[in-house]
């Protein structure tokens, strides 16, 4: 049998003790009862944690005699909202690794994205969207000379996106300045970017990267702290770093370890700067995934997806530290907004808690480990 991952032990055990919180406080709505159990670039957190905060609290009387028929409804209701939560949860966890099950050998940048987008919004039409990327192919490959080489192609990519002309229609893309990091999760979508022609340090590499790979390019992805850059390599067999949120010019390693903390480690380990293979790169454009969720409050979603990130990518400290956020967030909500102190927890949530505490505690050190450190804007 294979083995149960943390995650769904800890949802086992958070079902369990929403069913004993029923029973103790004879609850009569059994959703509101197991409500919380089951239930970018973003703010990173700043510190590690994972400490009960005092704070006086109401407690619910535990006096009245519990009526065995409200608590067998209660019950029922509670399984039967387990149940829902448990198919939710399976439902995302397939389809991210559903992105992982094909050859990605031969990954498609551009259709590998939108799959992505589309479990945001569902309403992204595939194909439809795959076709106005080769459309745009089309218009670029009749602005490249004879016999063009990768540089050609390389600036005809960059006056198709950042030069307003005809090709284009007089709109050229551009940063958004409104929202550079990306908080709003929806503008990390590629569909919003080709719309609104106003991108992030997402959306901008990714399009570039797309529109390279079908015009033959040896474009892929490299992360920096919060940020994602274009490694190109020519014909010559040189890799160059180009940044597509300022006109995909060049720019060295030194000039991103001047702005931003990489540390020694984190190149080493390549956890910066280094060229992602197929398999890292779906995991980075999956990143977006767990961003939603965390945003929807959905902190279990969050941690499972990350989970599957972290399997198919090792070095993926960004998404260490989502996890840690995600694992917060739930502290924060299942205890440190319940309880005045540790010792006031009751003794069959403690393992719950202790539980929450160690993911937020060794995902952090883990991505430290890695050489990760937070960004200080």
């Amino acid at each position: 049998m294979a083995k149960i991952s943390n995650t769904l032990s800890a949802w086992i055990l958070a079902v369990t003790k929403a069913i004993f919180d029923c029973m103790r406080f004879n609850t009569h709505d059994a959703s509101l009862c197991i409500e919380s159990s089951l239930h970018s670039l973003e703010v990173e957190p700043r510190t590690k944690r994972s400490a009960v905060r005092g704070r006086h609290l109401l407690q619910p009387s535990t006096n009245r005699r519990p009526n065995p028929s409200r608590f067998r409804s209660a019950l029922l209701g509670c399984l039967a909202i387990a149940a829902t939560a448990s198919a939710v949860q399976a439902d995302i966890r397939d389809d991210v690794e559903a992105l992982f099950s094909r050859n990605v050998r031969d990954l498609d940048f551009a259709r590998a994205k939108i799959e992505v987008d589309r479990m945001i919004d569902p309403n992204i039409q595939l194909e439809e969207q795959l076709a106005q990327i080769d459309q745009m192919v089309a218009t670029i490959r009749t602005m490249l000379p004879p016999n063009a080489t990768s540089w050609d192609r390389v600036e005809a990519i960059r006056r198709y996106i950042y030069q307003p002309g005809a090709w284009n229609d007089g709109r050229a893309f551009s940063y958004d300045h409104d929202d550079p990091y990306g908080l709003n999760v929806r503008n990390k979508l590629l569909s919003d970017y080709i719309q609104d022609r106003r991108g992030n340090c997402i959306t901008m590499p990714f399009l570039f990267i797309i529109l390279g790979q079908r015009l033959g390019l040896n474009v892929v992805p490299a992360l920096a702290p919060l940020h994602v850059l274009v490694k190109f390599t020519d014909d010559q067999g040189v890799t160059h770093n180009l940044e597509a949120t300022s006109g995909a010019g060049r720019a060295r390693d030194q000039h991103y370890r001047d702005l931003l903390p990489i540390t020694d480690t984190a190149i080493s380990n390549g956890v910066f700067l280094a060229p992602l293979n197929a398999e890292q790169s779906v995991a980075v454009i999956a990143a977006v995934i767990v961003e939603e969720l965390i945003a929807q409050e959905r902190y279990r979603d969050a941690m499972a997806v990350a989970d599957i990130l972290i399997e198919h990518h090792p070095t993926f400290a960004y998404i260490m530290v989502k996890k840690a956020t995600a694992s917060y967030h739930l502290l924060r909500r299942e205890f440190h907004e319940m309880y005045p102190t540790a010792q006031d927890v009751p003794e069959d949530q403690r393992p719950y808690l202790a539980y929450l505490q160690r993911v937020n505690q060794e995902m952090f050190d883990r991505a430290e480990s890695l050489g990760w450190r937070p960004v200080q804007r």
